[in-house]
């Protein structure tokens, strides 16, 4: 969410987060593991921007359709040239974008149902806006797409007003915002059809007196990971899991419509988090290995430079490991809001993009971010094999 994601904010649960570091031989070298862990050096940087000079934007999640003139599609989300994007529906909006190298060359769709290749935020126009609903009045964002044949899904957050139909800061408010995760779909990308209702939100949210501001206690569902594997639906999200884990990541799952509601079953959440503390999660295959990435606090008490990209692995995506995180390349404050894309290099190798986004900085400090960046770095099979095994061997935990 762009004022600005508060429920995932850092100042929450400081004193919980624990390192855990474990050794093992490796290569002649040692190998540890744990939130506190840095790994920046096993990442390179790409030295240039990939979409820049909007006001506040996030969340670069990218798809490949191999044969496209175009084979790289991507959406990401927040306001484009000032705070809210006036003329628009609601205030967060999902925006695409396309491009014929992964890197470089992005084109963001338009008013005038073109594509800007010149960065110029004035022009383009949002493809997933606010409805006037319960569920959806305020916030679009957070796009997660998988493209499955001739079909794009996209599972991506919405706020609404709640029962009362009044924001959170109005004075009659009474149960907050009604946060949930929505569902889409569409044939190019661009004109989305969305599903009925909520595909996943907590029983409890609605009309509810919420304890922790504009947070349910074990609800508030956002920042949606989508993927199909193992011929279902696969889902991760985060939800307000108390102020001393903090921001949490849960998984659901679906064999059924995917725009259906109910065939949508929640299998991990409440006081039982797939990973505790581990905001804006986005998880991708690897091999037969799961890796998230998301942005908790690690480090200096600062509001936001206290939250590290962060990588973590599994076997089933349910029980995880902590690997470390990222620090932020030199006069960016900080980066967060991971998006990760993978190419299979045969031969045992993948090499995993990593997209995020620069926070702007300053003094008074400015939450808005101002360009988004990529990282990358190669996994091959070795590399699996002592993740697994060290997953296999139960010795080592969530980094609770």
């Amino acid at each position: 969410m762009s004022l600005p994601k508060l429920m995932g904010a850092p100042g929450v649960g400081l004193l919980g987060v624990l390192a855990l570091a474990v050794v093992t031989p490796t290569a002649g070298l040692t190998q540890t593991v744990g939130r506190h862990v840095d790994r920046t050096p096993l990442w390179q940087r790409v030295d240039h921007d990939i979409l820049w000079n909007f006001h506040n934007m996030y969340n670069l999640h990218i798809v490949q359709v191999p044969g496209d003139e175009y084979p790289y599609r991507g959406w990401f989300f927040g306001w484009a040239w000032t705070d809210a994007n006036p003329g628009f529906p609601g205030c967060d909006a999902i925006f695409a974008a396309r491009s014929r190298d992964l890197l470089s060359g992005w084109q963001v769709w338009t008013r005038e149902g073109g594509w800007d290749e010149k960065m110029s935020p004035k022009l383009w126009a949002p493809v997933v806006a606010a409805q006037d609903k319960y569920y959806d009045q305020w916030h679009n964002g957070d796009p997660s797409v998988v493209k499955l044949g001739n079909r794009y899904c996209m599972a991506y957050s919405s706020v609404g007003f709640d029962k009362d139909g009044k924001p959170v800061g109005d004075k009659d408010d009474k149960d907050g915002d009604y946060m949930c995760i929505m569902g889409a779909d569409s044939a190019d990308g661009v004109h989305w059809r969305r599903s009925r209702l909520p595909i996943l939100a907590y029983p409890g949210e609605y009309g509810a007196t919420e304890t922790y501001g504009d947070v349910a206690l074990f609800g508030s569902y956002q920042r949606p990971s989508l993927m199909w594997d193992d011929g279902r639906w696969k889902l991760w999200f985060d939800y307000w899991d108390g102020p001393g884990p903090g921001v949490s990541v849960g998984y659901a799952e679906n064999k059924g419509d995917f725009l259906e509601p109910n065939d949508w079953k929640l299998v991990r959440g409440g006081d039982k988090p797939v990973i505790p503390q581990f905001p804006n999660p986005d998880v991708v295959k690897v091999g037969d290995l799961y890796f998230a990435y998301g942005d908790p606090p690690t480090g200096l008490p600062h509001m936001w430079i206290t939250r590290k990209i962060t990588e973590a692995v599994s076997r089933d995506g349910l029980n995880w490991m902590i690997l470390g995180h990222v620090e932020p390349e030199p006069g960016v404050p900080a980066i967060h809001v991971p998006e990760a894309f993978v190419v299979d290099q045969g031969g045992g190798r993948w090499r995993i993009y990593l997209f995020y986004a620069c926070q702007k900085g300053g003094e008074p400090y400015d939450w808005r971010y101002g360009r988004i960046r990529c990282m990358w770095r190669t996994v091959d099979q070795a590399e699996l094999g002592r993740w697994s095994a060290m997953l296999a061997s139960g010795s080592v935990g969530t980094d609770q």
